[in-house]
């Protein structure tokens, strides 16, 4: 879809790490759903992010890292891969901690500045209210059930789809309502 070439969700075990490995020219956003996740390398050697955090590694003319969970309890994390649109140049490492409720911008602004044209949003969901995605003519988006489950309807209309914790919906243009039967949070994705 558009610049994204992956989108996984992964947890991992405590004490559990994916060892030193490189990467070259990608852009790779992971967004902490539970847990704990550390990074070493050579682009913030021992940052440490929490819930509702994302890490940014701009990976240009190439890193070298390793990144997982130095604690006792398990960690849940999405990590998205995304083609760059520009290439070169040293590499850079941003990371964002959310604060507040509502709809938040991850990535793809000034301070978590993706080489792609791609935003993404934590969208926290209330019983009761109703949050409302549009996609632009020209873009897609993209909805991901992080922590509860999503009831998916056209504006106007009676919801149609659910989607379970974990699942995904591509959305065209257009306008959808999306709500939860109890507190959770999604992820929205709107790219070229």
């Amino acid at each position: 879809m558009g610049p994204v070439l992956v989108l996984a969700d992964a947890t991992f075990a405590p004490h559990s790490r994916f060892p030193i490995h490189p990467h070259r020219e990608m852009d790779i956003l992971s967004v902490v759903v539970d847990g704990s996740l550390s990074h070493h390398g050579d682009q913030a050697h021992g940052v440490t992010l929490g819930p509702r955090s994302a890490q940014l590694i701009s990976a240009r003319s190439g890193i070298v890292h390793a990144e997982g969970n130095d604690t006792d309890q398990p960690t849940r994390m999405l990590q998205i891969w995304f083609q760059p649109n520009t290439f070169g140049g040293a590499p850079a490492y941003f990371t964002r901690e959310l604060a507040g409720q509502g709809r938040q911008l991850l990535a793809g602004d000034p301070e978590m500045p993706l080489r792609a044209d791609a935003r993404l949003w934590w969208v926290d969901l209330v019983p009761g209210s109703e949050e409302t995605l549009i996609v632009d003519r020209a873009r897609q988006g993209y909805l991901l059930a992080m922590t509860s489950r999503l009831r998916i309807a056209a504006v106007g209309s009676e919801p149609t789809l659910e989607l379970a914790i974990g699942e995904g919906l591509e959305v065209g243009p257009g306008a959808v309502s999306v709500s939860s039967d109890r507190a959770g949070a999604a992820l929205w994705l709107d790219v070229a």
